[in-house]
């Protein structure tokens, strides 16, 4: 059985290789990996398995291809004016939690599909980065970091993670809603309330949605990406001042050394207190 997303996915692949023919691509044996390769012009097409299109070679191929692919990416998008909203570090024991809403217009929500922006998991850190600095020039946002002091003292005020993080939620989608007037606001859900929570402090004109696994939404997943961005750098930022590496998720070995390699009056300014981690 093919899932949603992959039929999308064999979908586009098949349109790039429809308009590459009658651009005058002509077809070759693929490589190992590869679904499809084309001579064209002067360079190599190879569109692998995963959905990778790569070009080999110079002269007016490449543009050709660009054309192709930007057309078919593009075409029958939803491009609503909207916010999207995501999260990083709400379940790692060490670092910052920080939520990200990024608003788009219909063109920047065309240019976020070009970027090729996907679920931040996907993603190295290295290419979140670097996808977080574009999509910053693309969209607007509006981004909260709460390194673990800060974070500390706001779930020490509210004793339950989800209502924090509903006030976050709140405070940045009220900022982008007043600003932009978006037509739709999408958050990835994270508790069962924030849905009515939104539509109980948002105008009525705004079309509210509320689902898991939102990343697939391009702006959903472009906040994401600026919220994983926006972590990686709070944890670098703990690094140099503490001097001691902070652990990626979960790990019990990692977090075990972790505890080894700091005293207990750190721990507030390092990790979220509340977490209980049996290491």
């Amino acid at each position: 059985m093919v899932k949603g997303e992959d039929k999308k996915e064999n979908s586009r692949i098949e349109e790039i290789v429809k308009a590459l023919k009658n651009a005058g691509a002509v077809s070759e044996n693929p490589p190992q990996y590869a679904a499809y390769r084309f001579k064209l012009g002067d360079g190599i097409v190879t569109i692998y398995k995963s959905g990778s299109v790569v070009y080999g070679g110079r002269g007016k191929g490449r543009e050709i291809l660009e054309d192709i692919v930007n057309t078919v990416l593009t075409e029958n998008v939803d491009a609503t004016p909207r916010v999207g909203c995501d999260e990083a570090g709400k379940g790692e024991y060490a670092g910052p939690l920080v939520v990200a809403c990024i608003y788009c217009d219909e063109s920047a929500v065309k240019q976020l599909i070009k970027l090729g922006v996907r679920d931040s998991k996907k993603l190295s850190g290295e290419k979140v980065l670097k996808l977080a600095e574009e999509i910053k020039k693309i969209a607007h946002g509006a981004v909260k970091v709460l390194m673990p002091q800060e974070y500390n003292r706001l779930y020490s005020h509210y004793k339950n993670l989800n209502r924090l993080l509903d006030a976050v939620y709140l405070s940045l989608i009220d900022k982008l809603v007043k600003k932009y007037k978006p037509e739709r606001v999408v958050v990835d859900k994270y508790s069962s309330g924030i849905e009515k929570r939104l539509r109980d402090n948002l105008p009525d004109s705004v079309d509210i949605v509320v689902v898991e696994k939102a990343e697939s939404d391009p702006v959903v997943a472009a906040a994401s990406i600026v919220a994983r961005a926006e972590k990686l750098k709070g944890c670098q930022l703990l690094e140099r001042k503490f001097g001691i590496k902070i652990p990626s998720g979960n790990n019990k070995d990692q977090i075990a050394h972790f505890l080894k390699s700091v005293s207990e009056n750190m721990l507030p300014y390092l990790v979220k207190v509340h977490f209980n981690m049996n290491v």
